[in-house]
């Protein structure tokens, strides 16, 4: 295994990150490419990197488990997974909020006291950030999510260990203190389990706590880069395909995003950020590497219906999924000929564009009657 693992990989699957809607997105985009795939499925690819969600979907494909069999776990089917639901990942840090209790009890009269004497200088911003010091570093915890991993890569002939996996896995975080990435998997002796790696690199400030590992606190992997799609194109990879379920929406009348209130805005400002800095990348990759293959697979720009969902809702997972295979398979669809010839050239194949649509009709079916 390790042979095949450090070899120079011909294929690679790169999955950004986007919050709990972000990581279903790319489950109905796996589930198009192996309805499109002949012979070929993501399971296959050389070189899997995943960031922050994605780096939950790729460690559980770099095991080997399907796009389907993860699409019923969401469902209720546990013969292969234990059922995955929205509260593995949103954990309260109970001990930690409890823990904040006397240290407020102390410091909430003073501040109430201060702000009498100096009312006139005071300033509202400095009080909230002297009692904002005094709060868990998180929200939430990710320990239910390691946990969740750990549980399932354990179990079933699937493993938890960088050096036992057949195809590589990369799962790039940021070092809080230093802000520099470091990938997890990179080295020859990884030694830290896959779940904490996923943990550490969806760990987003403020929403959840840093994740320790060996002393070193890590926060979320797109803080640094959007996709890390570079990781696999320095592997040397030569098909590169990067699934990017954060994009700006588009909207075709003025203020709608205004009215949708302030999280709606940095919502906007967040995606606009994380879809330019991806997209300045890929354009540096391909002058840079003229004989890598990039693909990007992400949602149409005018879907308001997907942009409506906040990026850590779970409720309406069956329709995130379901838009994820519909756009994938309609982009590949729109322009086949050229995508059928791209990826042959690396060793895969493509359905007739009958059958895909075909599949298509069948699963679309399929899916609404699950929902």
């Amino acid at each position: 295994m390790a042979a095949d693992r450090h070899r120079a990989p011909r294929r690679a699957l790169v999955l950004a990150g986007g919050g709990i809607v972000g990581g279903l997105y790319e489950v109905g985009v796996l589930l198009a490419l192996d309805a499109l795939f002949d012979g070929f499925t993501t399971c296959d690819f050389d070189l899997f990197v995943g960031s922050s969600a994605g780096a939950f979907v790729a460690s559980l494909l770099a095991n080997r488990v399907t796009a389907e069999r993860l699409r019923e776990t969401l469902e209720t089917d546990r013969r292969t997974l234990p059922r995955l639901s929205g509260s593995r990942f949103l954990s309260l840090p109970w001990r930690s909020w409890l823990g904040t209790v006397p240290r407020l009890a102390v410091t909430l009269p003073r501040v109430a006291r201060d702000l009498v004497i100096n009312w006139r200088e005071a300033l509202v911003l400095d009080t909230l950030a002297s009692l904002a010091s005094l709060l868990p570093h998180g929200i939430f915890s990710l320990d239910g999510l390691e946990a969740y991993v750990r549980h399932v890569l354990t179990r079933g002939g699937r493993t938890n260990d960088f050096r036992r996996l057949r195809h590589r896995l990369l799962i790039p975080a940021t070092i809080l203190d230093t802000g520099e990435v470091h990938v997890f998997g990179a080295a020859r002796r990884e030694r830290t389990p896959i779940s904490a790696a996923v943990a550490a690199s969806s760990a987003v400030p403020i929403l959840f706590e840093p994740v320790r590992i060996d002393d070193v606190d890590y926060v979320d992997a797109a803080i640094t880069k959007t996709a890390h799609a570079g990781l696999a194109v320095d592997a040397g990879a030569r098909l590169v395909v990067i699934v990017n379920p954060v994009r700006p929406l588009v909207c075709e009348s003025r203020g709608a995003i205004r009215a949708g209130g302030p999280l709606a805005i940095a919502g906007q400002g967040l995606r606009v950020v994380l879809h330019r800095r991806l997209r300045d990348g890929l354009r540096r990759h391909a002058s840079e590497h003229a004989d890598t293959d990039l693909v990007l697979l992400e949602p149409y720009a005018g879907d308001v219906r997907l942009f409506d969902y906040h990026l850590m809702t779970y409720a309406h997972r069956h329709e995130v999924i379901r838009r994820g295979y519909r756009t994938t398979v309609k982009t590949i669809l729109a322009d086949y000929d050229r995508y059928a010839a791209l990826f042959a050239e690396h060793g895969i194949r493509l359905h007739a564009r009958a059958e895909i649509e075909r599949r298509a009709r069948r699963w679309s079916s399929a899916a609404r009657r699950a929902a």
